[in-house]
């Protein structure tokens, strides 16, 4: 038998009770009822619950730390807080905040989204991030490692970014990304882009290719470790 409240009834950990409530009312107004992360304008009949999410959460927010809140709809404050089922389901808010979020919740939807699923690269800021729609799921990928999607044919209308989309800028940054992906990158993002340096051509357009390949590298360390064993016999 589970013994966690309903998700809905817990309290969360942004604060609760009538100075808590006041302090909210006081942060959507300054922020003109307007979610910081997607833009949503609360006007009207509400589609959406407006939050403050509280910035620095281990502290006690109060009038003259109001720059510590900041106004968010329900689903955007969920991608702030994966880990907790009181927030709601983050699957509601967008991909990305705009362009313009503050800090504090210029996020994706969570935190795995940050890594690269074609090279690992843990990016700081969702403005360095894109991505790519295949079938119903999307692909998060660095700006370089869309570049190198884009020069290997991928189509640009499948890609997504916080700013606005530039299939030629994204191209232009190919070079920055890895010529291989990483052994761990997702099927639909694992694609080789095409040489471009001279240095490039020599080891992935030669037999050397198989030495830089990271399975070749495991294999011919393996293969040397077994004729050092002979050697030493």
């Amino acid at each position: 038998m589970s013994l966690d409240p309903r998700a809905e009834r817990r309290r969360t950990r942004d604060g609760e009770g009538p100075r808590w409530e006041a302090l909210r009312e006081a942060a959507l107004e300054r922020d003109d009822r307007t979610c910081q992360r997607c833009g949503y304008r609360q006007r009207g009949d509400p589609e959406r619950r407006l939050e403050a999410h509280h910035a620095a959460p281990f502290a006690t927010p109060s009038m003259e730390d109001l720059d510590e809140l900041v106004t968010v709809c329900g689903p955007c404050h969920a991608t702030l807080h994966g880990d907790d089922p009181a927030y709601g389901d983050a699957d509601e808010a967008p991909l990305f905040p705009r362009p313009d979020a503050p800090a504090a919740v210029a996020t994706m939807r969570s935190d795995r989204q940050h890594v690269c699923q074609r090279c690992q690269h843990l990016a700081e800021s969702a403005t360095e991030l894109a991505a790519y729609t295949h079938g119903n799921s999307e692909y998060v990928v660095c700006k370089p490692c869309a570049g190198a999607l884009l020069s290997a044919g991928y189509n640009p209308e499948r890609f997504e970014t916080a700013d606005e989309f530039d299939a030629r800028t994204l191209a232009d940054r190919a070079g920055e990304a890895p010529v291989r992906p990483a052994m761990l990158a997702s099927g639909p993002v694992r694609e080789t882009r095409p040489p471009e340096t001279a240095v490039e051509r020599f080891l992935y357009d030669t037999p050397l290719r198989y030495l830089v390949n990271p399975l070749g590298a495991v294999l011919l360390f393996a293969l040397g470790g077994i004729a050092l064993s002979f050697l030493l016999l």
